[in-house]
C-alpha cells in the first residue's frame, strides 16, 4: 500500500513538471508554439490518398492527365504536378497491365517516359505526341480502338 501511494506521488511529480503554461504572447522573434494543422514548410508535398482502381478505370485518368501536359508545358504552368501525378497513375496501373496485357507493357512506358522527356526539355509537341500514342493504345486495352 505504501509503495503504490509512493509511486502515484512520484508519477505526480514528474508530470506536473513537464507542463508548460504559456500565460502571455511570445516576444517579437520569439519561438511560437504551432497549432494542430498548422504548415511549416508550404513546399512539403501534400499527403495525398494512395491511387486505386482497375487499369480499366486508371489509364482514362492518365490519358486525361497527359491531354493538359502540352499546354501547361507550353504556359509553363503545373506541368510538374501533372506528370507526378501520370506517373502515380501508371505506377498504379502497371501491375495489372503487366499480368494481363503484356503487350501494351512497353508503349504505355514509352509514353511516359515521353512526357517526362517533354517536361524536362520544355517540348510541349512531344507531350502531345505522348498523349496521341497513349490514347490509342487505351482504347486497345478497353476495347474502343
Amino acid at each position: 500500500m505504501m509503495r503504490s501511494a509512493i509511486s502515484a506521488a512520484l508519477v505526480a511529480l514528474a508530470l506536473g513538471a513537464c507542463a508548460t503554461v504559456v500565460d502571455e504572447e511570445p516576444a517579437p522573434g520569439e519561438d511560437v508554439p504551432l497549432e494542430p494543422g498548422t504548415i511549416v514548410d508550404a513546399d512539403a508535398p501534400e499527403i495525398t490518398a494512395p491511387i486505386t482502381g482497375s487499369a480499366a478505370e486508371l489509364l482514362p485518368d492518365m490519358a486525361a492527365e497527359m491531354s493538359r501536359l502540352g499546354s501547361q508545358i507550353a504556359d509553363g504552368d503545373g506541368d510538374g504536378a501533372t506528370l507526378a501525378r501520370i506517373e502515380q497513375l501508371w505506377a498504379a496501373a502497371r501491375p495489372e497491365i503487366e499480368a494481363s496485357r503484356p503487350e501494351l507493357l512497353g508503349g504505355i512506358d514509352t509514353t511516359v517516359d515521353m512526357s517526362r522527356t517533354a517536361v524536362e526539355r520544355n517540348r510541349p509537341a512531344d507531350a502531345d505526341k505522348a498523349f496521341r500514342l497513349l490514347t490509342s493504345l487505351v482504347d486497345n486495352f478497353t476495347g474502343d480502338g
